[in-house]
């Protein structure tokens, strides 16, 4: 019997390492392999998966693109640039993955359900839901149950909705504790239909037992001494510009708020405009924040490691974030608009690396933001703050302080966006927005939701439809549960 060659060694480390869920080991072993063979199939297939999971769309598509060169046809990597591509927001090219496995293979349970996720989040919610009935794809699979009750959801069948989840929760294949994330995710969409059919005490029970499933250990002290540390690091002085570094030509703005306070709705008017591209989550100032001390070689971690930032270290981040969108795919010829939620605690370093941006701050009344955000389907890896109601408002608490703080210091031009002023009279606010970016008028951004764009964030269902009013004031059916929410009106 024939020994196994390296090459199957090395695809079988990276796949036993990728299946434990140590990513960063094998995220390193992929870029190992790579930086010897550049073409190794089983190394980018890693890096693909892994890129995909961080959000790092381009470099995702990449290695995805080597590994499809080597296995042309695999259902599995053209389910996965189907993916890539749906999560960039291209839906069109995205679909016709999902088409060329299912020409190939009519039956194929992952294309179908990718292709009915795109369509649902594009608003062909016919077309997803005739995905869905196909007898290929299961009952009472979790995946496909949310997606098909996402879809009822949104044609207005709520006890349908809240049936078929019920169904699958049900189910003694939904009891191991392997499956503890896909039964929040069920019981926060359970809740939503609930929310819906003015079942508010049930919503809110299931939107609690959901986040106990998916715990994460949350320091509140932590949390504001990180609040403290931006404040005391990012002074005046600090974020003025220095010499020798010349602003980038590209204009920008950034949006700065709370989840759940407007920032996709702002960004979505602003990309509706010719001369404006949202670039939703980019999240490469974040990443870079996160690898900064290395990157400068300082004794410090972020943020007090901006102190190291040279006039060449401003250049070659900016450049580098500049670079990142146009890799992406975004165009550069106009107003890169970005709204990561993690923007209002960046805004020093993008004080720093781009000193002609604008910041568009959102707000919304505290309680139904505060609502909104415990009822999401935050990940509680990336936002422990929104798993209580307690810490959702020391989360608003904090955020409110360290946008006073910006104010105070910022050498960049800001304005205020207060989302019931925007649905109550979107004509003028939208007019003042469009006139801050200095940008001309263009009706197209009244009518934001007719763009076609597949917008990829927790708001898509609610931006791509003319404003309505039922929002406001939502906190009112949950007032005996948010006592400390309510406190915050109050103070």
């Amino acid at each position: 019997m024939n020994d196994p060659s390296p090459s199957t060694d090395i695809d079988a480390q990276l796949q036993a390492t990728l299946a434990s869920g140590d990513l960063g080991r094998a995220l390193q072993m992929a870029m190992s392999v790579v930086e010897q063979q550049p073409q190794h199939p089983e190394a980018n297939l890693t890096l693909a998966k892994i890129r995909l999971k961080q959000g790092l769309w381009a470099e995702a598509e990449a290695a995805a693109h080597i590994t499809l060169a080597a296995r042309p046809g695999d259902e599995s990597i053209l389910i996965m640039m189907a993916n890539i591509h749906g999560a960039r927001g291209q839906t069109a090219s995205a679909i016709e993955y999902c088409d060329q496995v299912l020409k190939a293979n009519s039956g194929s349970r992952g294309a179908l359900v990718t292709r009915a996720q795109l369509l649902e989040r594009s608003g062909d919610i016919e077309a997803a839901l005739e995905s869905l009935d196909r007898p290929e794809v299961l009952d009472n699979d979790p995946v496909a149950t949310m997606l098909r009750a996402r879809c009822l959801i949104r044609q207005k069948e709520h006890a349908k909705a809240i049936e078929a989840i019920d169904e699958c929760l049900s189910s003694w294949a939904m009891e191991s504790p392997a499956t503890a994330a896909l039964r929040a995710r069920l019981l926060l969409l359970k809740a939503k239909a609930q929310d819906a059919i003015g079942q508010y005490d049930d919503a809110f029970t299931d939107a609690c037992s959901a986040k106990q499933l998916t715990p994460v250990p949350f320091d509140p002290a932590r949390y504001v001494s990180e609040i403290d540390e931006l404040i005391q690091t990012f002074t005046a002085e600090q974020i003025q510009p220095v010499p020798g570094f010349e602003a980038s030509q590209h204009e920008h703005v950034f949006i700065a708020g709370m989840p759940r306070s407007g920032t996709t709705l702002v960004e979505q008017i602003l990309d509706a405009h010719p001369q404006a591209v949202g670039v939703g989550e980019a999240k490469e100032l974040h990443i870079f924040s996160t690898r900064l001390q290395n990157l400068l070689g300082a004794w410090t971690p972020w943020p007090s490691c901006v102190n190291s930032l040279t006039a060449d270290h401003r250049r070659q981040l900016s450049a580098s974030y500049e670079h990142a969108l146009l890799k992406h795919g975004f165009e550069g010829t106009g107003y890169f608009v970005n709204k990561h939620l993690f923007n209002l605690r960046l805004l020093g370093l993008i004080a720093m690396l781009f000193p002609n941006a604008k910041v568009i701050f959102t707000h919304r009344d505290p309680r139904d933001t505060g609502v909104s955000c415990f009822l999401g389907n935050f990940s509680s890896h990336v936002h422990p703050e929104l798993q209580t109601i307690e810490h959702v408002a020391l989360a608003i608490e904090q955020h409110q302080r360290l946008i006073d703080h910006w104010k105070s210091v910022l050498n960049l031009k800001w304005m205020d966006v207060q989302y019931e002023d925007m649905i109550k009279d979107q004509d003028r606010i939208t007019r003042e927005m469009v006139e801050f970016c200095d940008l001309p008028w263009d009706d197209r951004c009244l009518q934001f939701y007719d763009s076609g764009r597949t917008v990829m964030t927790l708001s898509y269902d609610q931006v791509n439809k003319p404003m309505y009013t039922t929002s406001i004031g939502r906190y009112r059916n949950y007032e005996q549960h948010i006592g400390p929410l309510m406190k915050l009106a109050s103070d």
